[in-house]
């Protein structure tokens, strides 16, 4: 429900609560620049991690320094344009000297945000979401974990028939019974899919994503894989878009064409979970620039802001809410890491996602391994993600060896890893040796560091050192397990004489 607020009151608060917000404003300006100067020297590039910002901290982050920072007039014209976003804004809320406090699920540790983006042409028809991302903010480690759902992920679409269709259609078939129908029904799939509650959402159509980049003077993107796409949507019929390996700096309609490709024949680039990491990295590259250049900007915010208004339907905030995600913004790019997920048939070791034999229409299809409409193994492989999300974003490849316990014993060794660390990807490879002593775990690749601390917090080896008596990389594992005997101290000789 949103409040309708006379505009005298509205002024009357501003009127009361400048002063105190431009001396606010002011001190976190101070802070946030001593901080990231701090940050400039202390910082390394110790990590392979992509750094994808949230867009919904920056979308709210730039409405909260808009509605804090510069005075009467933004700071109404600010409730005028939240209002119509979903802003549910409470005089109250301003002056309110309790720290504020985004929602979160049932544990209390998460925040998780649905983002959306919609797919919207002339001719004002509702069409299908291309991109959906659930987004999830962990309050005690500051990190952000984004999963990308792809848009033919096969789902019931109506909870009360049992027919199976794209994820991407679930929005465009309940707007079309009413309005605001179709994000709260594909919130409701999403969290079916997931087992993840959501607090919020966020969707933007491409009109407004164009602008978006435009009105920030574009963005800088690293493209991973060189490609061309002959066949890219344009009107009328195809065009040909390409894109070479490396960083770029974009346009607007030139990061929807690359965020919205699908028909490359070229590096992998042609597959829905391609296009879905794509997105993702202009997501970084967004809420980046968004970060970086303009939350200090009074005109770039306002411009911002026009844009958002325009394009942007975001679930119900309070003032509150606002400035919550604001600080949780400064904890994130203080302390945060984010990690990007797609569900895809490499997902989770394999086990998680076909896109095959899903229907029996012919049509191309994703979907469950264990068949439609059963989420049991993802929403356990999330949990996983959601508890350690580095280790699943390195996603080691692990082999196992007996080199002295024997085959049986190394092979009950290997089954029991698996059954801790179900969705990495473990192999028994056998023998190796028949005489060697010690659990050893070692890494063969320096950057899967985090990963083998987390093995080993389980295995508790005797040595993380590759051992002498290997000479080479064996079978290009990123880290190798050996299962040896049990170590025979000189004092247990000693006793057994």
């Amino acid at each position: 429900m949103r409040i309708t607020l006379d505009e005298s009151e509205v002024k009357q608060t501003v009127k009361n609560t400048t002063d105190i917000h431009r001396s606010k404003a002011k001190k976190i300006k101070r802070e946030k620049k001593l901080k990231r100067n701090i940050r400039k020297v202390e910082k390394t590039n110790s990590s392979g991690v992509k750094k994808i910002t949230k867009i919904i901290f920056s979308i709210t982050g730039t409405l909260f320094a808009v509605l804090l920072a510069y005075g009467g007039y933004m700071i109404y014209k600010a409730y005028k344009a939240g209002t119509e976003i979903g802003l549910n804004l409470n005089p109250s809320d301003v002056i309110s000297q309790e720290l504020p406090k985004l929602a979160t699920d049932s544990s209390g540790i998460y925040t998780n945000i649905l983002l959306v983006g919609i797919d919207t042409r002339e001719g004002g028809d509702l069409l299908n979401t291309d991109t959906i991302i659930l987004a999830s903010y962990n309050h005690e480690t500051h990190d952000v974990t984004m999963v990308s759902i792809p848009r033919d992920f096969h789902v019931q679409v109506n909870p009360d028939v049992y027919w199976f269709n794209r994820i991407n259609s679930v929005y465009s078939t309940y707007e079309a019974k009413g309005e605001g129908q179709g994000l709260l029904r594909l919130r409701e799939v999403v969290t079916e899919i997931t087992g993840i509650e959501i607090q919020y959402h966020a969707m933007i159509d491409f009109k407004g994503f164009v602008e978006l980049i435009d009105t920030l003077g574009g963005i800088d993107v690293y493209v991973e894989n060189s490609f061309t796409d002959y066949r890219y949507p344009a009107e009328p019929g195809y065009k040909t878009v390409s894109f070479e390996e490396g960083p770029q700096h974009m346009d607007g309609s030139t990061a929807l064409e690359y965020a919205r490709s699908r028909h490359s024949l070229q590096n992998g680039e042609g597959s829905d979970f391609a296009r879905a990491r794509r997105q993702q990295n202009v997501i970084s590259a967004v809420t980046d620039k968004i970060i970086s250049n303009s939350l200090l900007n009074p005109q770039s915010l306002m411009n911002l802001l026009n844009v958002i208004q325009d394009n942007v339907q975001i679930s119900e905030f309070t003032l509150t809410d606002v400035e919550a995600g604001v600080n949780e913004l400064q904890n994130f790019t203080e302390d945060g890491e984010t990690y990007s997920f797609v569900l895809d048939p490499n997902a989770g070791a394999g086990k998680l996602i076909t896109s095959k034999n899903v229907v029996n229409t012919g049509a191309y299809a994703i979907g469950p391994i264990d068949g439609l409409g059963n989420y049991t193994d993802i929403q356990e492989y999330i949990q996983y993600v959601w508890g350690d999300p580095k280790l699943y974003e390195e996603d080691p490849v692990i082999k196992t060896y007996n080199t002295g316990i024997g085959y049986s014993a190394a092979r009950e060794e290997y089954l029991a890893l698996t059954e801790q660390f179900p969705y990495l990807k473990i192999s028994y490879m056998g023998t190796l040796y028949n005489d060697k002593e010690g659990i050893i775990s070692y890494l063969n690749d320096e950057e899967y560091q985090h990963s083998l601390q987390s093995i080993n917090e389980y295995l508790k080896p005797d040595s993380i050192e590759k051992p002498d008596y290997i000479s080479n990389g064996l079978n290009g594992e990123d880290i190798t397990i050996l299962f040896g005997a049990e170590i025979v101290q000189e004092s247990d000789t000693q006793t057994a004489e």
